[in-house]
């Protein structure tokens, strides 16, 4: 996440704002599609800083937004066995309220997901409001509530070779499903599907 914001623990009370409401980009592509990077977010904080002096611009993943994950599919994580590619893995409703929340000014906290454990930190990141918030995310676009919920949309179209080839670099363990395995099935049946 980039932007004002701050990490914290346990309060979750949200607090209104008489600021303008802001304006909600959608991104979404592939696994790896480029969708941001490090580089990509820099410039655009230098950008940021010499053009928009008084903005503030909030970058938030929809990675923060998985499921808390059962007992049963916690393990089947642990395994590698649970697609987190698939529209279920994520918690649309407070995808949903968070992001209307940030439409009305308030205040909101961000979960903080932890990728080893596959499961939700205690602590969140508090997220202050913003002139822009860019909202990413592999399956940003699937559900309509969602989609409709932002004033600007833009997809990221990476050939899919292109994209196995980052997520490998990314995460050499993607090969141990066998070439391809599941990560261009997900990527595929599900993200090429909200195009």
């Amino acid at each position: 996440m980039t932007g004002d914001s701050e990490t914290k623990t346990g309060d979750t009370s949200g607090h209104e704002s008489l600021s303008p409401r802001p304006f909600l980009i959608g991104v979404s592509g592939g696994t790896a599609s480029g969708k941001f990077n490090y580089d990509k977010i820099n410039e655009m904080k230098k950008v940021r800083k010499v053009v928009h002096m008084k903005r503030k611009v909030i970058i938030l993943s929809q990675d923060s937004f998985y499921r808390v994950l059962t007992t049963e599919q916690k393990t089947r994580a642990l395994k590698g066995q649970f697609n987190f590619d698939h529209p279920d893995a994520f918690d649309n409703d407070l995808i949903v309220t968070t992001l209307w929340d940030i439409k009305d000014g308030k205040t909101v906290h961000i979960p903080v997901y932890d990728f080893v454990s596959h499961s939700r930190k205690e602590e969140t990141v508090t997220v202050y409001p913003a002139d822009v918030v860019l909202f990413e995310g592999i399956l940003t676009f699937y559900s309509q509530e969602i989609r409709d919920l932002f004033h600007m949309k833009l997809f990221v179209d990476t050939d899919a070779d292109t994209r196995l080839s980052r997520r490998v670099l990314w995460n050499p363990s993607v090969l141990s499903k066998g070439p391809g395995g599941g990560v261009l099935r997900s990527v595929h049946q599900l993200c090429e599907a909200c195009v």
